[in-house]
């Protein structure tokens, strides 16, 4: 994973403001991810995720109050996070859809209302914790985002009722039943929710949806696209999106690249086995990134004792560098992948906090060995057997008379010693007989 993506303006629609410099965005996710975004140069990364918190695809927007903390506005009401914590510090159970921070230090939030026939404007107090309805927005309005341009506070919004039309308005938060429109079929999407969202300055996630960052002027209805971002982020873009306070530089990076689970099992495999990495498939990849499947001898020191890094999760034994009887590791590497492998040196770099385990077994042997050969036709013989690999062996073959099959056997061993009788059948020629081990088997494999 990289601390830092790079992508770059493609295409000017239409004039529009310039970007402030040193300006910082915060978009979330939603999944609950949030990243810190740099709108001049495309640069974001995550600082925080809140996913455990919120619902997935319940998120509509979020505001960075002066002194940090975080509000997001979830379709389970609002809860207020105060970063690096990952769990909110208050919540409220009513649904808001659009927020944003006034010059006054106080959150405004807006209702959807009911089928957004009794949608209004309520503010919150960051000091105090406490909500208070305002009033009611024009017959069937709802609005979704809010964003200052140019000292004036617009809002993307929706009327209706019926068929509900989008609108760019002016806000009047002294009495939302005054705020009147100010475009008509702006371009951005019409619903709230996961489409998107807007900040102060005019930047939108609005426009041609949640993947790609514009900046949009409300004078002139234009835009300009300022960024590309990758599919992979929040599977579906950014749900919501704010300005940060004056002088905040926002949160430092955090890192979200994941390598996932392996079981941590034993696995006992016959020398000419390859073994699979019994990986639970549940990595989380950041843009750039990749996973690999690695063996290694060391548990203590992971990254300096691999022996094998993989694409796939398949691995042969290597006569060359690997023992038989000696245990190996199992496990999985994530981060960012340089000429299609992944840097060791990435800050970011994960490893599957679990691993397997995994012995390669020599493949059995037999021997046979008796103190006097000499047998008469008919008679019988014991003869010793030694055995070399893990009981409890299997044994099968042939006794054999000028190349011919005169008799078999098949017997198990519980041991790696014991004995085993063969016999010369009537109507064999006097001579040599050949007694020869067909297939063994042994704890883990299967000789033939």
């Amino acid at each position: 994973m990289k601390n830092i993506l790079l992508f770059f303006i493609a295409l000017l629609l239409f004039p529009t403001n310039a970007s402030a410099q040193g300006e910082t965005l915060y978009g979330i996710t939603p999944q609950g991810i949030i990243y810190k975004i740099n709108p001049e140069t495309c640069e974001y990364c995550p600082i925080l995720d809140v996913g455990d918190a919120t619902p997935d695809f319940g998120i509509s927007d979020l505001v960075v109050l002066p002194d940090g903390n975080i509000l997001v506005l979830t379709s389970t009401g609002l809860k207020l996070f105060d970063p690096p914590s990952e769990d909110p510090i208050w919540t409220d159970n009513e649904n808001y859809i659009g927020a944003i921070l006034a010059p006054d230090g106080l959150v405004y939030l807006s209702t959807p209302g009911n089928n957004g026939l009794d949608a209004g404007l309520s503010v919150f107090d960051p000091a105090s914790n406490t909500i208070t309805f305002i009033g009611y927005w024009p017959y069937a309005m709802v609005v979704q985002e809010f964003f200052y341009q140019n000292g004036i506070l617009y809002a993307q919004a929706s009327q209706g009722p019926g068929n509900y039309v989008n609108k760019l308005v002016h806000v009047d938060l002294a009495d939302p039943g005054n705020t009147v429109i100010v475009q008509q079929n702006p371009p951005f999407n019409l619903a709230g929710g996961t489409n998107g969202g807007f900040a102060s300055g005019g930047y939108s996630t609005q426009i041609f949806g949640s993947n790609a960052l514009y900046q949009y002027d409300a004078a002139s209805n234009g835009y300009s696209l300022l960024c590309n971002f990758p599919p992979g982020i929040g599977l579906g873009g950014f749900a919501g999106l704010t300005d940060l306070p004056a002088g905040m530089g926002g949160d430092p990076c955090i890192c979200l690249t994941y390598a996932g689970t392996v079981t941590p099992t034993l696995l006992q495999l016959c020398l000419t086995n390859s073994v699979t990495v019994p990986y639970n498939n549940n990595a989380t990849l950041e843009s750039g990134d990749g996973l690999e499947y690695i063996l290694f001898s060391d548990p203590s020191d992971t990254l300096g004792s691999i022996i094998v890094r993989s694409n796939s999760p398949l691995i042969a034994f290597n006569p060359a560098t690997m023992q038989t009887g000696v245990t190996y590791y199992l496990a999985t590497i994530a981060g960012n992948k340089v000429n299609n492998i992944v840097d060791l040196n990435d800050p970011c770099l994960d490893i599957s906090n679990t691993a397997a385990q995994v012995i390669w077994q020599p493949r059995p042997t037999v021997s046979f060995s008796v103190a006097n050969p000499d047998v008469c036709v008919g008679g019988c013989l014991t003869l010793d057997v030694t055995f070399t690999g893990t009981p409890v062996f299997s044994l099968s073959g042939n006794i054999k008379s000028g190349g011919n099959v005169v008799g078999s056997f098949n017997q198990n061993f519980v041991s790696n010693t014991g004995t085993l009788q063969v016999c010369a059948p009537s109507g064999v020629s006097p001579g040599s007989l050949l007694v020869e081990a067909k297939t063994l088997v042994d704890g883990y494999c299967v000789c033939q």
